[in-house]
C-alpha cells in the first residue's frame, strides 16, 4: 500500500470487516471474565500507528476498556483471544436510557402512556414496567418459527441467545441490531429530541399527541421481522399476514396493537 493510499484510509473498517470480527469473538469481549457487547475494534499487528490497515487477522473485537488496555497484550495474546473462551459469561447489555415519559415507535405505530404496545394471542410482545421510581424500562421477546432461542430484554437489560449471525450495539449503548439466519431480525433505538420541530422532521404524526408530549422527549425505536412469515413491524408500517397497518397512535390505552 502506497503512503497516499495509507493517508486516505479511515479508521473505521469496513462493514463486512466489523460483522466477521464480532462474530468470531461471540459478539462480546473475549477478555477474561469481560463478554461487554459494546465493542471497538483494535489493531494489533501491527498498530494502527505503525500500518494502517483492515485486515481482520490481525485485528480483534474488544469492549472500550479492554481496547484502552489492549496495548499491554502481545500479538500471539491478542490471537489466541480471537477464539471465544468457554467459560465467558453470557453476552449481555444494558440501555440507560430511563425516563418517566418515553414515546415508543413500534412498526410505525405511536404509543405513548400503553404499557403494552404489541400483544400476540394475549401476551405482550413489547411492553414497558415502570421501576420504584417509576421510570420506564422497555422489554421484549422476539417471536420465531424456530426451535432456538432468541434474544430478549428485560426491563433495560438485553440478553443474547441463540446463534446470531451479526449482533451490533456501539459503545454509545443508544441501539442494537441482532440477525438470525432465517430471517429473524431485532433491532432496538433510543435517541432523544431536544423539542417538537426536530420529532416532527422524522416523526410528524406523532405530535397528534399534542400537549401531552414533554420535551426533551425520548423516543424507543422497535423494528423486527419474523423469519418465514408476514410479520414485519418496520420503521413506517406494521405488515401481519396479508394486513398493512400504519401511522396508527395508541395513548392512555392498556394495550396497543393485539393479533394472533
Amino acid at each position: 500500500m502506497s503512503d497516499s493510499q495509507e493517508r486516505e484510509l479511515p479508521r473505521t473498517p469496513p462493514v463486512w470487516v466489523r460483522r466477521q470480527l464480532r462474530r468470531e469473538v461471540g459478539f462480546g469481549c473475549p477478555a477474561t471474565g469481560c463478554g461487554i457487547p459494546y465493542l471497538e475494534y483494535h489493531h494489533f499487528d501491527p498498530p494502527w500507528e505503525k500500518e494502517k490497515h483492515h485486515d481482520p487477522a490481525r485485528m480483534i473485537a474488544l469492549c472500550a476498556t479492554h481496547h484502552a488496555k489492549a496495548g499491554a497484550w502481545t500479538v500471539g495474546q491478542c490471537r489466541a483471544m480471537k477464539s471465544i473462551p468457554q467459560d465467558r459469561p453470557d453476552v449481555r447489555g444494558k440501555f440507560e436510557w430511563m425516563r418517566d415519559d418515553v414515546l415508543a415507535v413500534v412498526g410505525g405505530g405511536f404509543y405513548y402512556e400503553t404499557p403494552n404496545m404489541v400483544v400476540f394471542r394475549d401476551q405482550p410482545l413489547v411492553w414497558f414496567n415502570r421501576d420504584d421510581q417509576r421510570r420506564l424500562l422497555l422489554n421484549f421477546r422476539l417471536l420465531s418459527t424456530s426451535q432456538q432461542p432468541r434474544i430478549r430484554m428485560e426491563d433495560n437489560d438485553w440478553i443474547l441467545a441463540g446463534d446470531p449471525i451479526d449482533v451490533e450495539s456501539p459503545p454509545n449503548g443508544g441501539w442494537l441490531r441482532a440477525r438470525y439466519d432465517n430471517g429473524d431480525d431485532m433491532s432496538v433505538r433510543f435517541r432523544e429530541w431536544v423539542d417538537s420541530p426536530a420529532l416532527e422532521a422524522v416523526y410528524p404524526r406523532a405530535l397528534a399527541l399534542g400537549p401531552q408530549l414533554r420535551f426533551p422527549l425520548i423516543t424507543a425505536e422497535i423494528t423486527f421481522k419474523v423469519g418465514g412469515t408476514n410479520i414485519n413491524f418496520s420503521p413506517t408500517e406494521t405488515k401481519i399476514g396479508g394486513g398493512l397497518l400504519a401511522g396508527f397512535i395508541s395513548s392512555h390505552n392498556t394495550n396497543g396493537l393485539a393479533f394472533n
